[in-house]
């Protein structure tokens, strides 16, 4: 990205700003110091979308992908290499987990690209040849499943371009709910789509019905509170189709994807802590999205609900939950909010007297959730500050706990000795 054949005439990329469009792409964020349109040329714009193609599948699932293609024989040390990366509990059908999940993704982006090249091409909601309609929607694609807000599309207002044109904004809905929802329910869903084909009977998982369902509450449940805060304010005298578009489609960018179809410099500061907070839970494990991730979020709610109700075990949709799934989710939760403060206290220190911490802290947010939203700061950040959002971006995409696991130390030890223990003051 930081070499000249990728760019426009006249255009000089510092190599800092290059790196942090390649690890904003790569960790299928959206983020950028630069307009991706005025900066690169179509040979930046293909590379683009092969960084956010492997961004959005992961190394690990490329690479397995590319084994059963060409048919080698996978180890176990492999497979179990595949299942910690996929977040899975057992190496049992992984490889027909990797099969089917990118049979899922292929489809998913066919069919976006089809129907979105002929819809530009056709309608014209901005003047495009047909090679131009078909590279928007590739771009669009690899971005919409990778959940990162990047886009070549004219104008540097992101969606705001198909304003009024609804199918668009549909689909790319709808492709960004099926990359955040994650691999392990796409994979499950081919199956399910295959055994009824076959007319076979076919279980989903209690994970994937949890992931699909609770995705879909959490969208709805910020739609309503996006629609209540922001309706006499940002929404006030537009129509009602307008609105619903608006707020359907902001609320399901929110967690994951970073597209925009309306300023959100125009929300109030109570809108944009909402935002924040969604951001900080992101997508579900085992998706292109970044965050705490929701389950987290949802074990971590249940064990407050438990510990009020002076529970001995974590229930949560009617089953018990292990131990250390909740302890793991509350160290997650924990060092995230360090992480995150802390980068937000950093750079107000380094940007004094510039822009608020709530401003700050909401382009922190979406480095950290790795959803791209921006009120339009980062280009007048300093080097360190850039620096500072690059580790959010990062230690979001792959996760606060392979972040932690990369840093421990390989000499296990065991205590060979047990102490006296003392209770403490809490609260």
């Amino acid at each position: 990205m930081w070499l000249p054949i990728t760019q426009n005439p006249g255009v000089r990329l510092s190599f800092l700003d290059a790196i942090f469009i390649s690890v904003s792409q790569i960790s299928s964020t959206g983020l950028s110091p630069v307009s991706q349109r005025d900066t690169f040329n179509l040979l930046g714009g293909v590379i683009s979308i092969f960084i956010l193609e492997i961004g959005a599948v992961g190394i690990m699932m490329l690479v397995a992908s590319y084994w059963v293609i060409i048919g080698k024989k996978i180890s176990l040390k492999e497979r179990n290499l595949i299942a910690s990366e996929q977040n899975q509990f057992t190496v049992k059908g992984i490889i027909r987990l990797i099969t089917n999940a990118m049979i899922a993704v292929g489809i998913i982006q066919i069919i976006y690209i089809a129907v979105m090249t002929i819809y530009i091409y056709v309608v014209q909601p901005f003047e495009a040849s047909f090679l131009e309609s078909l590279f928007q929607s590739v771009y669009l694609a690899a971005a919409g499943f990778a959940n990162a807000g990047f886009d070549f599309l004219p104008g540097n207002q992101s969606f705001m371009v198909f304003e009024g044109y609804y199918l668009p904004q549909i689909m790319t809905m709808i492709i960004i709910f099926l990359g955040g929802v994650g691999f392990w329910p796409l994979a499950e869903l081919v199956l399910f789509i295959k055994n009824k084909l076959h007319r076979k009977q076919y279980k989903m998982s209690f994970i994937s019905k949890l992931l699909i369902i609770s995705h879909f509450i959490f969208w709805i449940l910020s739609a309503v509170i996006y629609f209540v805060m922001e309706y006499e304010n940002s929404m006030k005298g537009q129509p009602v189709g307008t609105i619903l578009m608006n707020v359907l489609f902001m609320t399901n960018n929110a967690r994951s994807a970073g597209f925009y179809n309306t300023n959100i410099n125009d929300w109030t500061e109570a809108t944009r802590l909402v935002f924040s907070m969604l951001m900080f839970i992101g997508a579900a494990p085992n998706s292109s999205g970044g965050g705490i991730r929701m389950t987290t979020f949802f074990l971590l709610s249940a064990g407050l609900i438990s510990f009020g109700r002076h529970r001995k075990q974590v229930f949560f949709a009617g089953k018990a939950m292990k131990e250390q799934a909740v302890r793991k989710a509350y160290m997650v939760f924990a060092l995230a909010v360090i992480l995150v403060m802390m980068s937000t206290l950093f750079i107000s220190i380094i940007e004094p007297n510039r822009w608020t911490i709530m401003e700050i802290g909401f382009e922190v947010a979406s480095a950290f959730g790795t959803v791209g939203l921006s009120l339009g700061l980062i280009p007048h950040f300093s080097a360190f500050s850039k620096m500072i959002l690059i580790i959010n971006m990062f230690i979001g995409r792959i996760g606060i706990l392979t972040a932690v696991a990369m840093l421990e130390n390989k000499k296990e030890t065991t205590n060979v000795v047990t102490y006296v223990e003392m209770d403490m003051l809490v609260g």
